[in-house]
């Protein structure tokens, strides 16, 4: 655990909630759990929905960066609290 509260902002200006963060890891993509998709809460929760979102976001970042993808890269995931 950390004690780092991390403050979102919507349009950098208006602060919209504090998290703490619990757990940081870096994980190749192809051992991300099916749990930690479902707990990032986009689309339907699928893994399914998740991975395929997944690979479109990382190739587009990975090409920008002048680098490639693959399952194996390694991801930071993040697990945190919402406080308020």
């Amino acid at each position: 655990m950390t004690d780092a509260h991390p403050i979102y902002a919507e349009d950098s200006i208006l602060p919209i909630c504090v998290t703490q963060t619990k757990v940081v890891e870096i994980v190749p993509f192809n051992q991300i759990m099916v749990e930690h998709a479902y707990h990032e809460g986009e689309g339907n929760r699928s893994y399914e929905y998740w991975h395929n979102a997944h690979v479109k976001f990382f190739n587009a970042e990975f090409k920008s960066a002048n680098k490639v993808f693959t399952d194996s890269s390694p991801i930071v995931c993040e697990v945190f609290e919402l406080i308020k």
